[in-house]
């Protein structure tokens, strides 16, 4: 990335402008991520209603992925880049897994709709929002001071 900067410090910078645009975009999502998660592993919601949400906002972190990665192909791993995208990732598979638990295509007599181990996303939305600053921070340094 340093070569990059160098080389052309007006694409790295719209990059991580786009990228911070990400992050804020799946940091705006987390309310209805966490309702929807609640509401997989709360007896009495709305199937149809749940199910729908949950597909939505998941789609919504699975687009953003995809836009996370297309603004930083080369980034490696460990890098802030890549954490965003495994992050996004992170929730997108999260819902997903939680929204398929709760409501089976087939469901069994009995079957048990416990979706307890993906219920929380507090500590990576915490993550998000370091990630989101550490980008913010680096995007202010590379902004020449007007």
């Amino acid at each position: 990335m340093r070569m990059a900067i160098q080389e052309r410090p007006e694409r790295v910078l719209a990059d991580l402008l786009a990228l911070l645009a990400i992050a804020d975009q799946a940091i705006l999502l987390q309310e209805r991520a966490e309702a929807v998660l609640q509401a997989c592993a709360s007896p009495g919601e709305s199937a149809q209603f749940v199910a729908r949400e949950g597909t939505r906002v998941a789609s919504e972190y699975q687009r953003l992925w995809t836009w996370s990665m297309d603004f930083a192909p080369t980034a490696g791993d460990g890098s802030l880049e890549r954490r965003l995208s495994d992050i996004v990732l992170l929730h997108f598979q999260m819902l997903h897994v939680a929204v398929r638990l709760a409501f089976p295509r087939q469901a069994t007599p009995g079957a048990f709709r416990s979706v307890r181990a993906v219920e929380n996303l507090a500590p990576w939305v915490a993550e998000l929002r370091s990630v989101r600053d550490q980008l913010n921070m680096w995007i202010m340094a590379l902004t020449p001071a007007g």
